[in-house]
């Protein structure tokens, strides 16, 4: 349903947007706004960064949908995933993470998700992660779950 693909320079905007969207700096770890200047150094390396991808969910239509970044650690790639506004509250979530998992093609990946997220928490399960514990993440406890 959703075509997932590499980000690329005229994802910027809708990117810097979504990460500034009140709702997801609310269930970010990082919860401070994103000044524009950081977000294109930032955003300009990140798409080169072909170790650790970042994709862009969109519409048959390429509507953006989402944007789902994958973070290499020791023990496997950290997911991290915003919804945009417009898609959010439609079930969709779960087949994002599905699909991007997929795309990426190499496990463990882990989640870690604010444990007011409720929707997110939902949406991991559907993708068939796992609930692993929790973890303290800047004095707030985040829900751990694992694709293995």
């Amino acid at each position: 349903m959703f075509n997932i693909r590499l980000a690329n320079e005229t994802d910027i905007k809708q990117v810097f947007e979504l990460s500034n969207d009140e709702l997801v700096r609310a269930n970010s770890i990082n919860k401070d706004k994103i000044e524009w200047e950081d977000h294109v150094n930032w955003f300009n390396q990140r798409i080169k960064n072909m170790d650790e991808p970042f994709y862009i969910a969109e519409t048959p239509d390429s509507d953006f949908v989402a944007q789902i970044r994958f973070n290499k650690e020791e023990d496997g790639f950290v997911i991290s995933v915003s919804i945009d506004k417009n898609f959010r509250g439609k079930g969709f979530g779960g087949q994002i993470i599905s699909a991007a998992s997929a795309k990426l093609g190499k496990k463990p990946i882990i989640a870690y998700v604010n444990t007011n997220n409720i929707s997110s928490q939902k949406s991991f399960i559907k993708a068939e992660f796992v609930l692993d514990g929790d973890k303290i993440i800047n004095d707030e406890t985040y829900l751990r779950y694992v694709l293995s």
